[in-house]
């Protein structure tokens, strides 16, 4: 249990006769990581916590220390190599990097932030792929991927994320199917997945809640015509700037979905695609 949050929290709180200090390994590993890409805002005294800005505290009762449980640096000019001693920081609520030149890749080890809500690496020159151990990571509400150089697929882990509201990965060089297990989250609110390479025909399996998912400017070549049904309780997908092919039944373009959905969704394909019997106003 945590008491006395706050930003950059003074490490001489005290209780009765005992002090609590900063917990040791996150305290290493905060030095590590504003050694590795920072500094940002103002230069910190790495000796004194109350300069650390962009750091939240929490007191943990239990063992009577100080813990970090958020580190949040938007628009830093971050450089360097993404440190991986940011999984040392086991009791995050919070993480949010966002803004510069960093590299290197996301940690492995990502997984072991057990307590992250709240997850944006963003804005960067962040490369490789995304980890399989993201999915570990289940008390995650929102996640934001974007403006990075990641490759690879998205792991189909990413399913067990059940309490994720938000979910962002866009401009990014992330390729092949858009993931099934994205049906697994019930709680989402908003999914943007514009501007990467994914492929393949679009899993209609994650069309339900009535979210409107945004998967335009990527490479999808099908999108199955079920989602035309008018019975069905799935919102279409915006697919502008695919790959889409091929024509569209005559009986499909009187469905009210169409009539609603079908020129936001579909129109502007990239140069050579396009449903071919279909004329966009």
């Amino acid at each position: 249990m945590f008491v006395g949050v706050g930003c950059s929290s003074d490490s001489t709180v005290s209780e009765g006769d005992l002090t609590p200090h900063l917990n040791k390994s996150d305290s290493l590993a905060l030095v590590k990581i504003y050694q590795e890409i920072g500094p940002w805002h103002q230069d910190w005294d790495l000796h004194d916590i109350t300069t650390w800005n962009g750091v939240t505290t929490g007191l943990e009762e239990e063992s009577n220390e100080i813990r970090v449980i958020g580190l949040e640096v938007y628009a830093g000019q971050c450089h360097g190599i993404l440190p991986k001693e940011i999984c040392q920081l086991t009791e995050l609520r919070r993480l949010v990097i966002s803004g510069g030149i960093m590299q290197g890749n996301i940690p492995n080890d990502i997984g072991k932030l057990k307590n992250l809500i709240i997850l944006v690496i963003a804005d960067n020159n962040v490369t490789g792929v995304i980890p399989e151990s993201i999915g570990e990571l289940t008390s995650l509400r929102m996640l934001q991927l974007s403006n990075n150089l990641l490759s690879g697929t998205v792991p189909e882990s990413i399913g067990n994320l059940k309490n994720l509201e938000f979910l962002y990965i866009t401009r990014t060089k992330v390729s092949g199917n858009v993931p099934k297990g994205i049906a697994n989250m019930n709680k989402l609110k908003r999914v943007i997945l514009t501007d990467n390479k994914f492929s393949g025909t679009f899993p209609i399996e994650i069309l339900k809640n009535n979210i409107l998912i945004e998967c335009d400017n990527n490479n999808i070549t099908e999108l199955p015509l079920e989602v035309w049904n008018d019975s069905s309780d799935c919102v279409p997908p915006l697919l502008q700037g695919n790959r889409l092919s091929g024509e569209i039944p005559e009986h499909i373009k009187h469905t009210k979905k169409w009539e609603e959905y079908g020129d936001i969704c579909t129109r502007c394909q990239q140069k050579g695609y396009g449903y071919s019997n279909v004329i966009y106003d």
